[in-house]
């Protein structure tokens, strides 16, 4: 291969360069062990992501399910007091719908379950799962237009509703998306959501993307019959258009054929969430929304001007009923959670909502119909032992953000709060002084960005080290204890993990510096000592915007950076950065799996590729471009100029650093995310882990044989919508650590051979 012309004394050192790089070395392949058996379990955050609802069947002592916005619906195991996820089964082909926007039950039939599944506007078609056994299996049944489990608005609710008195009647109400103008509206359903049509009468939505569009489906039990439908039915209307013209409610006197508007509620503010008691009264929780350089905010953010209000259905009478509120309403924060009581009349509790002030986010309380309220929180005590991690700075003093409650219809003391970050469960409600624990055991929501399963060091090493979305990152001492959260600093999201193969107690963190909000902005730190703490960099070097990939040499002795504006190593003692000013920004970095002197470059929008043999001082651009668009670039542990790339046509093998060709890893036809593990017994080549797609079946792989052969290590019932993020544990031979696409945490899967 050519050496770009340079002037004498550079074209010495580029020749030295190449002689370096090309100074490789490969270990043997081993035989392909049996096909594995896995077990499949969640690594233990506890919690973390937004659960927008909770929904209590009224006939089933201790049947509860939870929604979220990207990692599917939980059922509550009563008897154990966990949560069992209901939605591993999704496809990394259709990992869309691992959003629930809505869910609904039968009150007639403790095994039907309802739910809308699809996260954006726009992207792939929505669907309903209808399960005739609590959620363990489903029917999917396309919808033909996007629902947004994942868009703003997502914290009203319910839209989705099974008519009391005939349970294969179901309603629907959508979204206010303007690129659903067509579908928009409301749905019916008369054989139990196996066919949908579209209801004609029904005139509320603008389709101007305003909004969360109908914001909950009321259906009034008196004015039908066991046999007989429902013929009273009330839809909330989220929209500006609604909030400007005060025609926030509709309703239905003729089982949904034919809407109208009711008026005399509330102005400029949007419904949130609707139910109906056995008092009669329609209770509705209302909220203003905020605009700001960012646009319009219809919540679960931007939301104020709270206020709740009661609709006697059979009078048409309005009545104001906001907690601790004169007329005028709350100014600085809004209402959005309700649960009103099935059994008892006139008991409900409502939520406040962005309410980022001394008192922080609340519940209120009220037995008489919202005549009297008692406010939760400032009686009520908060253990966090669950996932101490999750107290935050240290002093817990209310639910967190978002909230959503859920009373037990069996159990006037038992109650649940959502928030964006944990389920919160107290058994004593109506004490004096309340007691609330996290109750989200099981659920676990955290979008994994990042993992490195280190190899043993003095410490023994940790089993794994992890970043996130919005959680920065965790040391995981335990795969089954909650992990402690970084610090030191703390940050929005770590973006890349490194560390040193041959001294694993160097790891090095990059990340966003999202939470910090003071003037000095923190995009990296350093651990000596496996992960149990950190030190921030001494300095951001020439970047100004953080975040991007890293890579750590064999040694600890370099650290190579590439932030989205600019790459920079540094291999001194006080780490200051110097640019490298050969390498385009946001390239991916790797360093050799064995040579300390040697790093590795890609360009992804060009498939260049770059080479180091001195630490990342000078580079030398290969030539040999094997693709564009990989989305990984990794090394293999322990063994000299050995890569891969992967991409989604497929995974791409070089033995000489990436001088000359690369071969295409034969029936890998798609790939998303590679990572290695122990060796299987008798083999030299580290066990490899890839998420992707092997003989046309798309899943999670193992190979023993360096990529020759592969088999299987998933089934249909786990595939967590796919992976971009994959590790083995290079202590324990077939043990794996996959990062799921949509919020499911970080799955671990463990085999005996």
């Amino acid at each position: 291969m050519a050496i770009p012309h340079f002037p004498p004394a550079r074209a010495r050192r580029q020749r030295a360069l190449r002689a370096t790089i090309l100074a490789l070395s490969l270990a043997g392949a081993s035989a392909l062990a049996a096909t594995p058996t896995y077990t499949w379990n969640n690594v233990r955050i506890g919690g973390s992501g937004y659960v927008p609802a909770l929904v209590a069947h009224p006939a089933q002592r201790g049947l509860f399910y939870a929604r979220t916005d990207v990692g599917g619906a939980y059922r509550y195991d009563a008897a154990n007091s966990r949560w069992i996820a209901l939605n591993d089964w999704t496809p990394a082909s259709n990992f869309n719908i691992s959003g629930i926007e809505t869910i609904a039950l039968d009150p007639n039939d403790p095994n039907k379950l309802y739910m809308v599944a699809g996260m954006y506007y726009g992207t792939d078609s929505g669907v309903v799962l209808v399960s005739n056994d609590k959620g363990n299996t489903f029917n999917q049944v396309p919808l033909g237009f996007s629902t947004g489990a994942n868009q703003a608005a997502r914290q009203t609710g319910e839209r989705l509703q099974v008519d009391p008195n005939v349970g294969s009647i179901l309603f629907y109400g959508t979204n206010n998306y303007s690129g659903n103008a067509n579908t928009n509206g409301l749905w019916k359903s008369t054989n139990g959501g196996l066919n949908w049509s579209k209801v004609s009468g029904f005139p509320a939505l603008s389709s101007d993307s305003t909004g969360a569009g109908v914001s909950f489906v009321a259906f009034y039990k008196p004015s039908g019959s066991a046999g007989r439908a429902t013929q009273t039915i009330f839809a909330g209307i989220n929209t500006k258009t609604a909030e400007q013209t005060g025609a926030i409610l509709y309703k239905s006197s003729d089982g949904g054929n034919t809407w109208s508007p009711v008026w005399g509620g509330p102005t400029g503010l949007l419904p949130q969430r609707g139910q109906i008691g056995p008092d009669g009264y329609l209770y509705i929780t209302f909220s203003a929304f905020t605009t700001d350089s960012n646009g319009e905010h219809y919540g679960p953010d931007g939301l104020v001007g709270g206020q709740v209000w009661k609709y006697k259905v059979d009078t048409n009478q309005w009545t104001f009923i906001t907690p601790f509120n004169n007329s005028n309403g709350a100014s600085n924060y809004g209402f959005s959670g309700l649960a009103v009581d099935p059994v008892h009349p006139g008991t409900l509790v409502v939520n406040s909502i962005d309410r980022y002030d001394s008192e922080g986010e609340t519940m209120f309380r009220s037995t008489d119909g919202g005549a009297s309220w008692t406010d939760i929180v400032p009686n009520a005590s908060f253990d966090t032992s669950a996932a101490p991690w999750n107290n935050t700075y240290g002093t817990v003093h209310n639910f967190g953000n978002w909230g959503g409650s859920v009373l037990d219809p069996f159990d006037v003391n038992h109650a649940f709060v959502t928030s964006g970050g944990a389920i919160w469960e107290t058994k004593n409600l109506t004490a004096a002084n309340t007691n609330w624990a996290y109750g989200q055991n099981g659920v676990e929501e955290t979008a994994i960005t990042s993992l490195i399963s280190p190899t043993p060091n003095q410490y023994n090493a940790y089993p794994l080290i992890s970043g996130g979305w919005d959680v920065c990152g965790f040391t995981h001492a335990s795969l089954t204890s909650p992990p402690s959260q970084f610090t030191n600093p703390t940050c929005s999201k770590v973006t890349s993990l490194g560390y040193a193969l041959n001294n694993s107690t160097f790891v090095v963190r990059v990340q966003e510096d999202g939470w910090n909000g003071g003037a000095t902005k923190y995009y990296g730190a350093i651990s000596w000592n496996g992960g149990y703490s950190w030190n921030p960099f001494s300095s951001n070097g020439p970047t100004t915007k953080g975040g991007g990939n890293v890579a750590v040499n064999t040694d600890g002795s370099t650290i190579l950076w590439s932030a989205p504006d600019v790459v920079a190593y540094s291999n001194t003692a006080a780490y200051s950065w110097t640019t490298v000013s050969a390498l385009p920004a946001d390239v991916k970095v790797v360093a050799d799996g064995y040579n300390p002197n040697l790093f590795y470059a890609y360009q992804r929008n060009t498939g260049n590729f770059y080479a180091s043999g001195d630490k990342a001082a000078s580079w030398l651009n290969t030539n040999s471009s094997p693709i564009a668009w990989a989305d990984q670039l990794a090394a293999t542990p322990g063994i000299q100029g050995d890569l891969w790339l992967v991409t989604y046509n497929g995974l791409y093998h070089s033995t000489s650093s990436g001088w000359g060709s690369w071969t295409r890893t034969p029936g890998v036809t798609q790939a998303t995310a590679l990572g290695f593990g122990k060796a299987a017994a008798g083999a030299s080549y580290p066990a490899m882990y890839v998420a992707g797609t092997v003989n046309s079946v798309r899943g999670f792989y193992r190979s023993t044989d360096g990529g020759n052969t592969w088999v299987q290590i998933n089934d249909a019932a786990h595939q967590w919508a796919g992976s971009n993020v994959i590790t083995g544990d290079p202590k324990v031979f077939g043990t794996v650590y996959i990062g799921t696409n949509n919020g499911r945490g970080i799955v671990v899967g463990t085999s005996s051979n």
